[in-house]
C-alpha cells in the first residue's frame, strides 16, 4: 500500500514521456553510439558502422541485432540513428514501447489500495494448535557460482582490446582473429 502510494506520487513529478530510469539508458546508450557512423541506404533505412555493422530500418522497427525487437526499448543502434538524425531526444519517444513510457507506468499505479484495518486481521496468538514452520531448504552441493548469468537484453561492460594481429579496438585477440593475413 505504502509502495504504490510512493510510486503514484514520484511518477507525477515526471517531466519526460519515459521514467527516469529508462531515461538514464536511453542516454548511455547515445553515448555509447557517438563514434559510430551513419549512413542513410533508403527512407528509414540506415547503416550503422559499429563493430559489427548494422542496419536499422525505422519504418519497419527493427534492427539486426535483435535487442529492439526484443526488449521494445531502442538499443543504441538505433538510438544513434535518431540522434544523429533527428537531433531531438524528444523525438526518441515515438519509437519506443508504449510500456516504457510514464503513462503506462502512472496506469499501472493509479488504483487504490485500501488498508486493512486490525479488526480483520485474525489473531493466530492465542490457542492455535498448528504451528507454522519454515520450509527446510538444503544448498545444492559443489561449489556456489561466482559469474552472474546475465539474461539476453543486458548490456556487456567489455572493454574493446587491441588484436596484436589486425592492430584495431575489438572484442578478440590475436587467436579469435578472422582479418585476413597482411603477410
Amino acid at each position: 500500500m505504502v509502495q504504490m502510494s510512493k510510486r503514484r506520487e514520484d511518477s507525477a513529478t515526471w517531466i519526460s514521456e519515459i521514467g527516469p530510469v529508462m531515461d538514464a539508458k536511453l542516454k548511455k546508450r547515445i553515448e555509447k553510439g557517438r563514434a559510430w557512423r551513419v549512413q542513410k541506404s533508403s527512407t528509414g533505412v540506415y547503416e550503422v558502422k559499429s563493430m559489427p555493422a548494422v542496419v536499422v530500418d525505422l519504418e519497419e522497427g527493427t534492427c539486426s541485432c535483435g535487442s529492439w525487437q526484443y526488449s521494445g526499448f531502442v538499443c543504441a543502434h538505433v538510438a544513434t540513428v535518431l540522434a544523429k538524425t533527428c537531433g531531438e531526444e524528444e523525438s526518441m519517444a515515438d519509437y519506443i514501447d508504449p510500456f516504457y513510457h510514464v503513462v503506462a507506468y502512472q496506469q499501472t499505479y493509479e488504483d487504490k489500495i485500501h488498508p486493512v484495518l486490525a479488526m480483520d486481521i485474525p489473531d493466530f496468538t492465542q490457542g492455535t494448535a498448528r504451528e507454522i514452520k519454515p520450509p527446510r531448504n538444503r544448498r545444492p552441493p559443489g561449489r556456489p557460482c561466482l559469474k552472474r548469468i546475465r539474461s539476453r537484453g543486458e548490456e556487456c561492460m567489455a572493454r574493446p582490446r587491441k588484436c596484436s594481429r589486425c592492430h584495431q579496438l575489438c572484442n578478440h585477440n590475436r587467436r579469435t582473429c578472422t582479418e585476413a593475413s597482411k603477410d
